[in-house]
Protein backbone atom coordinates (compact mmCIF):
# COMPACT_ATOMS: atom_id res chain seq x y z
CA UNK A 1 0.00 0.00 0.00
CA UNK A 2 1.20 3.52 -0.85
CA UNK A 3 0.11 6.50 1.25
CA UNK A 4 1.07 10.08 0.40
CA UNK A 5 0.84 12.96 2.89
CA UNK A 6 0.59 16.15 0.88
CA UNK A 7 -0.25 19.82 1.20
CA UNK A 8 1.24 23.26 0.91
CA UNK A 9 4.46 24.21 2.68
CA UNK A 10 3.77 24.78 6.39
CA UNK A 11 0.59 22.71 6.62
CA UNK A 12 2.23 20.05 8.81
CA UNK A 13 2.73 17.14 6.42
CA UNK A 14 6.14 16.10 7.79
CA UNK A 15 4.81 15.98 11.35
CA UNK A 16 1.77 13.98 10.27
CA UNK A 17 3.61 11.57 7.96
CA UNK A 18 6.21 10.84 10.65
CA UNK A 19 3.56 10.20 13.31
CA UNK A 20 1.49 8.06 10.95
CA UNK A 21 4.55 5.93 10.17
CA UNK A 22 5.18 5.48 13.89
CA UNK A 23 1.56 4.53 14.63
CA UNK A 24 1.44 1.95 11.83
CA UNK A 25 4.81 0.51 12.78
CA UNK A 26 3.50 0.01 16.30
CA UNK A 27 0.72 -2.08 14.76
CA UNK A 28 3.41 -4.43 13.39
CA UNK A 29 3.03 -3.39 9.77
CA UNK A 30 6.13 -3.27 7.57
CA UNK A 31 6.61 0.49 7.16
CA UNK A 32 8.86 2.22 4.63
CA UNK A 33 8.91 5.98 5.33
CA UNK A 34 10.15 8.22 2.53
CA UNK A 35 11.07 11.68 3.80
CA UNK A 36 11.01 14.87 1.75
CA UNK A 37 14.14 14.88 -0.43
CA UNK A 38 14.19 18.46 -1.68
CA UNK A 39 15.49 19.87 1.61
CA UNK A 40 18.83 18.28 0.70
CA UNK A 41 18.94 19.67 -2.82
CA UNK A 42 21.97 21.80 -3.68
CA UNK A 43 19.60 24.04 -5.66
CA UNK A 44 17.13 24.83 -2.87
CA UNK A 45 18.72 28.07 -1.63
CA UNK A 46 19.30 29.30 -5.19
CA UNK A 47 15.69 28.46 -6.04
CA UNK A 48 14.28 30.76 -3.38
CA UNK A 49 16.90 33.49 -3.71
CA UNK A 50 16.64 33.86 -7.49
CA UNK A 51 13.66 31.89 -8.91
CA UNK A 52 13.86 33.39 -12.38
CA UNK A 53 17.41 32.08 -12.77
CA UNK A 54 17.06 28.75 -10.97
CA UNK A 55 13.43 27.62 -11.02
CA UNK A 56 13.69 25.33 -14.03
CA UNK A 57 16.83 23.42 -13.06
CA UNK A 58 15.70 23.26 -9.41
CA UNK A 59 12.25 21.95 -10.27
CA UNK A 60 13.78 19.38 -12.58
CA UNK A 61 16.15 18.28 -9.82
CA UNK A 62 13.28 18.00 -7.29
CA UNK A 63 11.20 16.01 -9.76
CA UNK A 64 13.97 13.56 -10.65
CA UNK A 65 14.90 12.95 -7.02
CA UNK A 66 11.30 12.25 -6.01
CA UNK A 67 10.72 10.00 -8.99
CA UNK A 68 13.91 8.13 -8.14
CA UNK A 69 12.42 7.59 -4.67
CA UNK A 70 9.40 5.98 -6.29
CA UNK A 71 11.47 3.72 -8.56
CA UNK A 72 13.67 2.51 -5.71
CA UNK A 73 10.62 1.84 -3.58
CA UNK A 74 8.84 -0.10 -6.32
CA UNK A 75 11.92 -2.27 -6.78
CA UNK A 76 11.98 -2.87 -3.03
CA UNK A 77 8.32 -3.94 -3.08
CA UNK A 78 8.95 -6.46 -5.86
CA UNK A 79 11.72 -8.11 -3.83
CA UNK A 80 9.49 -8.65 -0.78
CA UNK A 81 8.40 -12.14 0.15
CA UNK A 82 4.63 -11.80 0.72
CA UNK A 83 4.67 -14.86 2.98
CA UNK A 84 6.95 -13.09 5.45
CA UNK A 85 5.43 -9.60 5.40
CA UNK A 86 2.16 -8.96 7.25
CA UNK A 87 1.39 -5.75 5.36
CA UNK A 88 3.84 -3.53 3.50
CA UNK A 89 3.04 0.19 3.61
CA UNK A 90 5.01 3.02 2.02
CA UNK A 91 4.42 6.50 3.42
CA UNK A 92 5.54 9.42 1.28
CA UNK A 93 6.22 12.82 2.82
CA UNK A 94 5.23 14.51 -0.43
CA UNK A 95 5.31 12.71 -3.80
CA UNK A 96 6.45 13.58 -7.29
CA UNK A 97 2.78 14.36 -8.06
CA UNK A 98 3.26 17.47 -5.89
CA UNK A 99 5.99 18.75 -8.18
CA UNK A 100 3.37 19.56 -10.78
CA UNK A 101 1.89 22.18 -8.43
CA UNK A 102 5.21 23.96 -7.90
CA UNK A 103 6.22 23.81 -11.57
CA UNK A 104 2.87 25.22 -12.70
CA UNK A 105 3.21 28.07 -10.23
CA UNK A 106 6.66 28.95 -11.55
CA UNK A 107 5.36 28.85 -15.11
CA UNK A 108 2.51 31.23 -14.17
CA UNK A 109 4.98 33.58 -12.50
CA UNK A 110 7.23 33.45 -15.59
CA UNK A 111 10.08 32.01 -13.55
CA UNK A 112 10.20 29.23 -16.14
CA UNK A 113 10.15 30.04 -19.85
CA UNK A 114 7.49 28.62 -22.14
CA UNK A 115 10.06 26.38 -23.84
CA UNK A 116 11.39 25.01 -20.54
CA UNK A 117 7.87 24.58 -19.22
CA UNK A 118 6.98 22.42 -22.23
CA UNK A 119 10.20 20.44 -21.75
CA UNK A 120 9.29 19.85 -18.11
CA UNK A 121 5.77 18.74 -19.05
CA UNK A 122 7.09 16.17 -21.53
CA UNK A 123 9.36 14.66 -18.87
CA UNK A 124 6.60 14.78 -16.28
CA UNK A 125 4.07 13.02 -18.52
CA UNK A 126 6.59 10.24 -19.16
CA UNK A 127 6.90 9.76 -15.41
CA UNK A 128 3.12 9.63 -15.00
CA UNK A 129 2.95 7.01 -17.73
CA UNK A 130 5.70 4.97 -16.08
CA UNK A 131 3.92 5.15 -12.73
CA UNK A 132 0.73 3.82 -14.30
CA UNK A 133 2.57 1.02 -16.11
CA UNK A 134 4.06 -0.10 -12.80
CA UNK A 135 0.65 0.10 -11.12
CA UNK A 136 2.29 2.40 -8.59
CA UNK A 137 -0.37 5.07 -8.18
CA UNK A 138 -0.82 6.13 -4.55
CA UNK A 139 -3.59 4.13 -2.88
CA UNK A 140 -4.32 7.07 -0.58
CA UNK A 141 -3.36 10.66 -1.25
CA UNK A 142 -3.98 12.63 1.96
CA UNK A 143 -4.24 16.36 1.23
CA UNK A 144 -3.90 18.36 4.45
CA UNK A 145 -5.66 21.72 4.76
CA UNK A 146 -5.36 24.73 7.06
CA UNK A 147 -6.24 28.43 6.59
CA UNK A 148 -3.53 30.45 4.88
CA UNK A 149 -2.86 32.57 7.99
CA UNK A 150 -2.34 29.41 10.04
CA UNK A 151 0.13 28.14 7.45
CA UNK A 152 2.04 31.43 7.42
CA UNK A 153 2.16 31.54 11.23
CA UNK A 154 3.57 28.00 11.32
CA UNK A 155 6.33 28.97 8.91
CA UNK A 156 7.18 32.04 11.00
CA UNK A 157 7.24 29.96 14.17
CA UNK A 158 9.67 27.34 12.87
CA UNK A 159 12.01 30.10 11.74
CA UNK A 160 13.52 28.69 8.56
CA UNK A 161 15.32 31.61 6.91
CA UNK A 162 14.50 30.43 3.37
CA UNK A 163 10.76 30.53 4.13
CA UNK A 164 10.81 33.76 6.13
CA UNK A 165 12.78 35.62 3.47
CA UNK A 166 10.50 34.47 0.65
CA UNK A 167 7.74 37.02 -0.13
CA UNK A 168 4.36 36.04 1.34
CA UNK A 169 2.76 36.41 -2.08
CA UNK A 170 4.64 33.28 -3.19
CA UNK A 171 3.18 31.22 -0.33
CA UNK A 172 -0.30 32.61 -0.96
CA UNK A 173 -0.07 31.74 -4.66
CA UNK A 174 1.22 28.26 -3.82
CA UNK A 175 -1.70 27.84 -1.41
CA UNK A 176 -4.15 28.86 -4.14
CA UNK A 177 -2.60 26.34 -6.54
CA UNK A 178 -2.91 23.51 -4.04
CA UNK A 179 -6.48 24.09 -2.93
CA UNK A 180 -8.36 26.34 -5.34
CA UNK A 181 -7.02 25.90 -8.86
CA UNK A 182 -9.22 23.38 -10.68
CA UNK A 183 -6.46 22.10 -12.96
CA UNK A 184 -4.31 21.20 -9.94
CA UNK A 185 -7.18 19.57 -8.04
CA UNK A 186 -8.02 17.51 -11.12
CA UNK A 187 -4.38 16.50 -11.44
CA UNK A 188 -4.43 14.86 -8.02
CA UNK A 189 -7.85 13.31 -8.57
CA UNK A 190 -6.85 11.68 -11.86
CA UNK A 191 -3.54 10.22 -10.72
CA UNK A 192 -4.35 8.62 -7.36
CA UNK A 193 -6.71 5.85 -6.34
CA UNK A 194 -8.23 7.67 -3.36
CA UNK A 195 -7.97 11.40 -2.63
CA UNK A 196 -8.77 12.31 0.98
CA UNK A 197 -8.98 15.89 2.26
CA UNK A 198 -8.18 16.45 5.94
CA UNK A 199 -8.76 19.70 7.84
CA UNK A 200 -5.93 20.28 10.36
CA UNK A 201 -7.17 23.53 11.89
CA UNK A 202 -7.27 23.52 15.72
CA UNK A 203 -6.44 19.83 15.85
CA UNK A 204 -3.51 17.96 17.33
CA UNK A 205 -1.31 15.70 15.16
CA UNK A 206 -2.70 12.72 17.09
CA UNK A 207 -6.27 13.69 16.20
CA UNK A 208 -5.36 14.14 12.54
CA UNK A 209 -3.59 10.78 12.34
CA UNK A 210 -6.55 9.10 14.06
CA UNK A 211 -8.86 10.45 11.33
CA UNK A 212 -6.49 9.22 8.62
CA UNK A 213 -6.47 5.76 10.16
CA UNK A 214 -10.28 5.64 10.09
CA UNK A 215 -10.31 6.52 6.38
CA UNK A 216 -7.68 4.16 5.01
CA UNK A 217 -8.49 0.49 4.57
CA UNK A 218 -5.72 -1.67 5.97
Amino acid sequence: MRIVISGTVGVGKSTISSLLAKKLKNKSYNIFYLKEETINSIYLDYYYQSPQNWAFIAQLDFLLERFKQLLVNEKRIKLLDPKKIKKDITIYDRHFLDDYIFAELNAIKNNISMFNSLTYQVIYKEMLSKMSQMDAKPDYFILLHAPIETVLNRMRSRGRSIEINTPEDYWKDLYYNYYNREMCKNHFQQNVKNLINIDTQNRTPEEIVSEILTKIKI
